[in-house]
């Protein structure tokens, strides 16, 4: 049993490292962006981030973005540096704007929203994330 145990580990390992990473040869973008509280204790969304928010030119949209779990802490500590702004016990649900460097990813994130909305949006790999 335990070699069965050690061959199982072992071969879960090998196939790991084999595996290329998900964004390899993707470009890396860069882009002003807005980051949202959480919003949801006032019917609002949860924390996300809302790319291409100043360009307005006719044919540029803006849209919202989820960080990978992995790389979701840059935006975390974005939002609880602002909470941190604010008298205890208060909450932080407006946005700051931000510049960050990212590249897209081919997976989905579930935004949860007030009255028990859900939005499945796009994920993005965060690299970076600056105060504008």
């Amino acid at each position: 049993m335990k070699k069965m145990l050690i061959i199982a580990t072992l071969a879960v390992l090998i196939a790991c490292q084999k595996q290329a990473p998900v964004n390899a040869g993707l470009p890396i973008l860069e882009i002003n962006a807005l980051v949202y509280g959480d919003r949801l204790p006032a019917d609002g969304c949860g924390s996300h981030l809302w790319l291409n928010f100043d360009n307005f030119s006719s044919d540029s949209r803006t849209f919202m973005r989820l960080p990978t779990a992995a790389t979701r802490i840059l935006m975390d500590e974005v939002v609880k540096a602002e909470v941190a702004k604010h008298p205890v016990g208060t909450l932080w649900m407006s946005n700051k704007e931000v510049i960050i460097q990212y590249r897209d990813v081919d997976q989905t994130a579930t935004l949860t929203c007030g009255w028990g909305k859900k939005q499945e949006l796009k994920t993005i790999e965060l690299l970076s994330l600056k105060a504008r």
